[in-house]
């Protein structure tokens, strides 16, 4: 990830415990220049290496992990997690293990998987800067800025200097002082924080797309959407490469109902990232909104097959399926998302509807009912 330092197991007396021989010492020198390749972030150089020790002797385990640190950084995060379930298996609280494949698994979208193995490394250890940044991290990726927000500060109290968790923190103070949907648990001047934050990355990189990408976030979450897209294009032209730009640009033109512009700029995304359970969503979402309902199923299940705790995954998709008249199937998902998020009363009127429509009277009384009160609540 970028922003952290990349770093490797520092091993054991691995050879220690082996009796003195040739064969020993050669392997203990080459881990030497496979972790001295690492810490030069000569990745492929450590991956070389690392390889050539496990061919030697397959069971020196932190080798294994290393390797897949390696391969990581390189962002070969499929053959990462293979390494790091391998590891794994041999030792189910290696840290760095549970850590790393975590990350591999947050890069490739398989965020239930990635949340398992991050809560499990927690377990392990709770004094982990990039840790609490991927937790805080998936808690944003669900929209969840009050659970993402103690996570991140904890993050930026281990590594006060990393702007990427500044620009997340930054992102999640913005949505709870200025979204109305995400009402702050605390009682704090959130407003002051964005400003904070803001400066923050402005000094520490200036003209940078972080820089755009932040206001971007901070305008969006105002609700100026063509502010915060003509910041992210500023972005885009800052760092073509910027991973989930067109993401952001996808998103702030299906709210402006360019519905075409925003297919377009979300097939880009997917392209460079063909599974990212965000896009597709994203992309589902821009389909229902269109009307186009037929066409946002498929993404929508792609979506949930790799992320099953996405409220906009579940409602999109349970709406789709109202609206093509497939009320059966409309339902899990539909009461998915109203268990996700019990401030949403949106998923409640379809129950509503979905109830009537398959003529269950109790429970389409019991769902309007909900939905009268969580409208309320969200209007005291």
């Amino acid at each position: 990830m970028a922003g952290f330092a990349a770093w490797c197991v520092s091993a054991p007396p691995l050879f220690a415990q082996q009796k003195p021989s040739t064969r020993a010492a050669s392997l203990e020198e080459l881990f030497r220049q496979a972790q001295a390749a690492g810490f030069a972030k000569d990745h492929a150089g450590a991956e070389r290496l690392y390889r050539r020790i496990l061919t030697a002797d397959p069971s020196l385990l932190p080798a294994r992990v290393n390797l897949g640190l390696a391969l990581y950084w390189q962002r070969k995060n499929h053959e990462a997690v293979t390494e790091l379930e391998r590891a794994l298996r041999e030792s189910p609280k290696e840290f760095s293990a549970l850590l790393f494949s975590g990350l591999a698994y947050l890069d490739l979208g398989e965020y239930d998987r990635a949340q398992k193995q991050l809560l499990a490394a927690a377990r392990v250890k709770d004094t982990d800067a990039i840790l609490f940044w991927a937790l805080g991290s998936l808690a944003m990726i669900h929209a969840d800025s009050n659970s993402a927000v103690p996570l991140l500060e904890r993050s930026l109290a281990l590594d006060p200097n990393n702007v990427r968790t500044v620009w997340l923190l930054g992102q999640a103070y913005a949505r709870l002082a200025y979204q109305k949907d995400e009402r702050p648990l605390v009682p704090v001047d959130y407003a002051e924080l964005v400003q904070n934050a803001v400066q923050f990355v402005e000094q520490q990189q200036p003209n940078s797309a972080l820089v755009h990408v932040l206001r971007g976030d901070v305008l969006a979450a105002r609700d100026l959407t063509s502010e915060a897209l003509a910041e992210y294009q500023l972005a885009q032209k800052a760092d073509p490469h910027w991973p989930d730009i067109h993401l952001m640009m996808g998103y702030l033109l299906g709210l402006l109902g360019r519905w075409d512009e925003a297919v377009a700029e979300l097939r880009e995304q997917l392209r460079d990232f063909p599974d990212a359970p965000r896009a597709l969503v994203e992309l589902g979402s821009v389909y229902s909104r269109s009307g186009n309902y037929a066409a946002a199923v498929r993404p929508l299940e792609r979506a949930l097959a790799r992320d099953a705790s996405n409220y906009e995954g579940h409602y999109r998709l349970g709406q789709a399926l109202a609206n093509l008249g497939q009320n059966q199937a409309a339902l899990p998902h539909l009461d998915r998302a109203a268990a996700l998020n019990p401030a949403k009363s949106d998923p409640c009127y379809l129950l509503h509807r979905v109830y009537r429509a398959l003529n269950n009277p109790e429970m389409a009384s019991r769902a309007l009912a909900e939905f009268n009160r969580r409208k309320a609540a969200s209007n005291p």
